[in-house]
């Protein structure tokens, strides 16, 4: 009984239980949500032109006071934002006159931090020179045949 439940053949596996085959319409799914995509992009428009329109309204009922101070603040801020913009290309140059590392290069949020981010920028840049193990120095050993010289040396030097 087992086996003839698991016995189904692949067309009454695409019915349903009372017999029926299941067909979809793709192209209905597709205009159906291609128009729930139209409404829903209407609504946010309509939504888009409402806050811009109660923006205006508020805006029109601030007092000259209040539309004042909002400036006054505004203004504040971009005069803020220049000086540290001022502030960080006057230690940018600064820096760069030091290091000899272009200015458009370095970053950083203070004096010290362009400054080290500039030196590790020149080590990288123009790397020290490693020098040869024991430069300078006398060899350990004596050269290869050096006993031979001394020997011919010694015989021919009196």
């Amino acid at each position: 009984m087992a086996e003839e439940a698991n016995n189904t053949t692949p067309s009454q596996e695409a019915t349903e239980p009372h017999g029926e085959a299941q067909t979809t319409d793709w192209e209905a799914k597709y205009r159906e949500a291609v128009s729930h995509s139209r409404k829903w992009e209407q609504r946010a428009k309509d939504n888009s032109a409402a806050a811009a329109e109660l923006e205006k309204l508020k805006e029109s009922s601030l007092s000259e006071a209040e539309k004042t101070a909002k400036r006054l603040k505004e203004l504040e801020s971009e005069n803020a934002a220049m000086k540290a913009e001022r502030q960080h290309a006057e230690w940018a140059a600064q820096v760069s006159k030091d290091t000899c590392v272009p200015a458009d290069l370095l970053h950083g949020d203070s004096l010290e931090a362009m400054g080290e981010y500039a030196k590790k920028l020149d080590q990288w840049a123009h790397p020290k020179p490693k020098g040869m193990p024991n430069q300078g120095g006398k060899p350990d050993h004596p050269a290869k045949g050096q006993e031979t010289r001394d020997f011919v040396n010694r015989i021919f030097s009196d």
